[in-house]
């Protein structure tokens, strides 16, 4: 982006210090990375910098009608920083800035931000004795360069070389664990200490969770390769994945994850993410040929209610560990599909274990030739209008013996057989069909979602698919639209680019589903043809315990808005929710607040009645 995108009148300095040098930089790009590597558009003198650190965006302001500058911790693709970013003492991941903050990296780098109309001085130096500093360049002028003093901010003297190493950066070298890249013991013990010191400040709880994987050894001690660790790495990464941003996940031990909470308000709630845990991991991994099913065990421990002392709260933690199963009231369990293979059925060319993975692809596509598989529809409510957005369909599978089973018992087992194309191919076909009808009708034209996962997005043959469903329902392009993931799109970012393109350029509407649940990357927006951010239903959860931490939610919020995109938040349930999403200037909503997922039946209803004559939301 270059300046000419931008007005004159608006000038932006940032006044950066290391330990080295003071530099004072007029911002007129529209993009700069800050970090340790020469490849920067602004490089930080010291080994404590990540390589790719920061990152500043500049944006049009639509409330204010004035340009500023994001502060974004980490890359444009969503990785962030070791040591964190802090604008006036506070650590966030995105942050508009305003005219006078004061920015440090989580080391003994500080800066300041200022804004101004050009008359504006700063540290005693008119605006215009600054030269700027163009992106593609990583050499700042030597006019705007001064000696630092060797006493830093921080009382500290620290010499840096001319040319950063391009090496980890060195806080991290002895805090992650190299395998999976999450904290190891001893930075999870730090992050244990602050937790507990802020929770006896503030009178509040502490939760830990210990995973032990107890069927690991057992599975992969016969196979080849390094099976072992690639599972490890997965089921850190589904860890992670599941978690809200603020919980740390850590490679406790060989074969144990610890998981701490900083602010538990609810105690139920550390019985509820287990078993969100189990219905994230505890599902089939194939991994070559092989398809590896993962049993756990675990352990809690409450602080201060367990202990106030560390070392005994740790030992509780660990004496009392029980299996992980997965509870479902009301919905019965996928048992006969959802096979747990031994050490000596684990390869797909066994005879054995080929026998079981090809009786759960025909028992899958039995379901659909047996029409026990339907679509339920929830509704989007703009709440400005009240209008209904869009409508978003789920697949839900009616077992004749095991009644109603959860998607993500079946899903995972859909993903890795055939039946991943014929059953793509159904919810496709049904979603179109029953749009198009509605058409029919006589109730105005809306928007439908479909929830694509990694396999059903990257198949080779989605575009075709597509093309062929709509031509034989007749149904518009514009009047339907793919949700995909960010963990899909993080999987391979220049194919799902592709994908994403091709599917546009024929009208089709593309949104990002549970945006912020880890990566939140502005690259995302920047250059993939989205029109609609779904937020992440955990930061909508947290607003029933933590009401008043909504930076980051506000953050992304803005962040959409800013580059013009619809944000809907999903999960809502409670009128408390509803009132902070209105105040955040989030309008669009979806959850039981409004409506449970219905059948074709009701949602036609449900169509009639509100679709028309929209309801009066409070």
């Amino acid at each position: 982006m270059g300046s000419e995108n931008f007005q004159e009148s608006s000038k932006h300095i940032l006044v950066l210090e290391d330990s080295i040098y003071r530099r004072t930089i007029i911002l007129e790009e529209g993009q700069y990375t800050l970090g340790r590597h020469s490849s920067n558009s602004i490089q930080m003198n010291s080994k404590q910098a990540s390589r790719k650190h920061a990152t500043l965006l500049r944006k049009f302001n639509n409330k204010n009608k004035q340009e500023v500058f994001w502060i974004i911790d980490g890359d444009l693709d969503g990785h962030k920083s070791q040591n964190g970013v802090y604008v006036n003492g506070e650590k966030c991941l995105i942050r508009e800035l305003k005219d006078g903050d004061l920015i440090n990296f989580g080391c003994d780098i500080n800066a300041s931000y200022h804004a101004s109309g050009g008359n504006t001085s700063v540290v005693g130096t008119e605006w215009s004795n600054y030269e700027s500093v163009d992106s593609s360049e990583s050499v700042i002028s030597e006019q705007n360069i001064e000696p630092q003093a060797e006493e830093t901010l921080h009382n500290t003297t620290y010499k840096t070389e001319e040319n950063s190493s391009n090496d980890d950066t060195f806080h991290d070298d002895s805090y992650l664990d190299p395998l999976t890249q999450l904290p190891n013991r001893a930075l999870f013990s730090e992050y244990l200490h602050i937790a507990t010191s802020n929770a006896r400040r503030k009178k509040h709880k502490v939760g830990l969770l210990l995973l032990r994987l107890t069927n690991l050894s057992g599975v992969t001690q016969a196979l080849k390769g390094n099976i072992r660790e690639q599972v490890i790495k997965q089921v850190g990464k589904q860890l992670r994945d599941c978690l809200r941003q603020a919980d740390i996940v850590s490679r406790w031990s060989e074969e144990e994850f610890m998981i701490l909470f900083p602010q538990l308000q609810v105690l139920e709630n550390l019985e509820k993410i287990q078993q969100r845990i189990v219905q994230s991991c505890c599902v089939p991994i194939a991994i070559d040929q092989y398809l590896l099913s993962v049993e756990m065990s675990s352990s809690s421990a409450i602080y201060p209610q367990d202990s106030e002392d560390l070392e005994i709260l740790l030992s509780i933690v660990q004496k009392k560990l029980k299996p992980l199963v997965f509870v479902a009231p009301q919905s019965a369990t996928f048992e006969e599909e959802s096979v747990t293979i031994p050490a000596d059925l684990t390869t797909l060319e066994d005879e054995a274990n080929q026998a079981r993975f090809f009786k759960i692809q025909k028992r899958l596509q039995q379901a659909l030739d047996s029409n026990e598989t339907e679509l339920l529809y929830q509704p989007q409510v703009n709440l400005k209008t009240g209008a209904i957005n869009a409508i978003e369909s789920f697949i839900r599978w009616q077992h004749p013996q095991k009644g109603l089973i959860n998607p993500k018992q079946f899903i995972p087992w859909m993903n890795q057989t055939e039946a991943v194309l014929p059953i793509t191919k159904w919810v496709l076909d049904t979603a179109c069909q029953q749009n198009k009808r509605w058409q029919l009708m006589g109730i105005a034209p809306l928007v439908i979602s479909i929830n694509l996962s990694d396999k059903q997005f990257y198949h080779p043959q989605l575009l075709e698919i597509i093309e062929k469903i709509l031509s034989e329902s007749k149904l518009e392009p514009s009047w339907l639209e793919l949700e995909i993931q960010e963990s899909t799109i993080v999987h391979d970012f220049e194919h799902s680019k592709i994908v994403m393109r091709s599917l546009n350029k024929k009208g089709i509407n593309l949104s990002l589903d549970d945006f912020g649940k880890d990566f939140a990357a502005a690259r995302f927006l920047q250059e993939l043809p989205i029109g609609k951010i779904k937020l992440d239903p955990a930061l909508i959860d947290d607003l029933l315990v933590h009401p008043q931490q909504t930076k980051f939610l506000a953050s992304l919020i803005n962040l959409g808005h800013n580059f013009d995109i619809q944000v809907v938040a999903k999960g809502v349930e409670e009128q408390s929710q509803l009132n902070i999403l209105k105040c955040l200037d989030c309008f669009i909503m979806q959850g039981y607040r409004f409506s449970h997922p219905l059948n074709s039946e009701s949602a036609t209803q449900f169509l009639f009645q509100h679709h028309v004559a929209p309801p009066a939301i409070p």
